[in-house]
């Protein structure tokens, strides 16, 4: 073996992780769960009803007016999947493998394929080495959480989601080649509450699993979804080689990852919209103040989504709807922004403040409505909603003072501003569909 392929396996790594057992687990439409930090109230409590071994158990549990130090819901997840293991819930598989992770969806009734792969990937020693960006802005609040949960069940429960360059679709052809062929077995085949269908397959044959960690090369990685996740996983390792925790069974060096070529039709993000509540917007004063900043054209609540994604495709724009029942069509003079820029990640900075979410933040949000970074951050006017029909008629029952509605964020704008180390606005993409968890589980002790 040469040594570029001692490099490939030192980044993508097959592992053994614990799976549902089918046979005693029960059916695994009822014992996954979307990501953490999309999880309601209202959907924990559903998820527990589905079943009493649903990962949401482990990932997200439920807190209680009595829980201390020694007892909380971090304790509780680790005590419940060294239960799960003993009972043979969870089974670990028998070797190293790679598991491909197909979702079929629609998106404006189009449908699409996305097509990845579940592997552990090596942390990297240094941000000097590192060949994995990010592109959002991480709070310590989640960080934290994700860190007692690390620590008490020391397991990875759900993958982070990252996207590659695959020009030549070398890795592509391989993952679809093997489903074909029959060399990857499947294993889960279901369809989720969102009509999603999700199938898992699994890759033992070492040839096959050289093969992808060779195409995969030297190529960067760039965090979709899962920020803190990651961060949380390198705090975890540094905290780890400090407390001399490997000596105890403990190995935090690598973390469990979904990675997903980007050149592929499925790979789809879409926008979340901002909507306004606790704070009164006064329809003439508002135009006024973004006159300098954005041309304006009222049209009626109905056409409004269509209207602002047909202005999208050649200018920052925004719907704005307003609990009045006016709507407008803002679009923003590209003039407006142009900055004096330092040399040092020049075309970098220009594409962040040139970007949707950049330009309602500090146009909109920070200027008309003077909320503050500070306000935004601790959300205390802003609601997020991913779906737009929803958030309209939010605005129209009164339960939000207004919305805006965006665009999606490119995917080649994701890449460049990553690899560049910068950081876009919170909730900037939101990749779709969700990498459910519980589909494997990366031990690490």
């Amino acid at each position: 073996m040469n040594d570029m392929n001692k490099d490939f396996e030192s980044t993508v790594l097959p592992f053994r992780p614990y799976i549902f057992n089918n046979g005693t687990a029960g059916d695994i439409k009822d014992l996954t769960a979307p990501p953490y930090d999309v999880i309601s109230k209202e959907l924990q409590d559903d998820l527990y009803k589905r079943s009493e071994y649903n990962i949401v158990r482990l990932e997200y549990g439920k807190e209680s007016p009595d829980d201390n130090e020694k007892e909380n819901k971090y304790t509780r997840a680790a005590r419940l999947f060294k239960e799960w293991i003993d009972k043979g819930i969870l089974k670990r598989e028998n070797k190293d493998s790679i598991y491909i992770y197909n979702q079929t969806f629609s998106v404006d009734n189009v449908t699409y394929e996305r097509t990845g792969f579940l592997s552990r990937f090596l942390l990297p020693e240094t941000k000097e080495n590192s060949s994995i960006y990010g592109h959002e802005t991480t709070l310590s609040k989640p960080k934290e959480d994700r860190f007692k949960l690390m620590d008490a069940a020391n397991a990875n429960f759900s993958p982070i989601f990252s996207v590659f360059e695959d020009k030549n679709s070398g890795v592509l052809n391989i993952l679809k080649k093997s489903i074909k062929d029959g060399a990857a077995e499947k294993l889960f085949d279901f369809i989720d509450d969102g009509g999603i269908k999700n199938v898992l397959y699994r890759i033992e044959d070492k040839n096959i699993i050289n093969g992808i960690q060779k195409e995969m090369g030297h190529k960067p990685v760039y965090i979709a979804d899962g920020h803190h996740r990651f961060e949380t996983a390198l705090n975890f390792r540094d905290y780890v080689e400090k407390e001399g925790l490997k000596e105890k069974g403990v190995n935090a060096d690598s973390c469990l990852m979904y990675f997903a070529p980007s050149n592929q039709d499925g790979l789809i993000i879409l926008p979340t919209h901002r909507g306004i509540r606790g704070k009164k917007i006064n329809i003439d004063d508002f135009l006024i103040k973004i006159k300098e900043y954005f041309d304006y054209k009222e049209t009626n609540l109905e056409d409004l989504l269509r209207e602002n994604k047909k202005c999208g495709e050649n200018s920052a724009s925004f719907g704005f709807a307003h609990s009045s029942g006016r709507g407008f069509i803002l679009s923003f003079k590209n003039s407006a922004n142009e900055k004096n820029l330092s040399e040092e990640n020049k075309d970098g900075e220009k594409l962040l403040k040139n970007l949707d979410v950049s330009i309602l933040q500090e146009y909109i949000l920070k200027k008309a409505l003077s909320i503050t970074q500070e306000e935004i951050n601790s959300q205390k006017y802003l609601v997020y909603e991913k779906e737009a029909k929803k958030a309209l008629e939010k605005v129209k029952n009164g339960d939000l003072e207004a919305v805006f509605f965006m665009n999606p964020t490119k995917m080649e704008d994701v890449i460049k501003i990553a690899s560049m180390n910068l950081r876009m606005p919170q909730k900037s993409t939101f990749f779709y569909p969700k990498i459910l968890t519980g589909l494997a589980v990366n031990p690490l002790k």
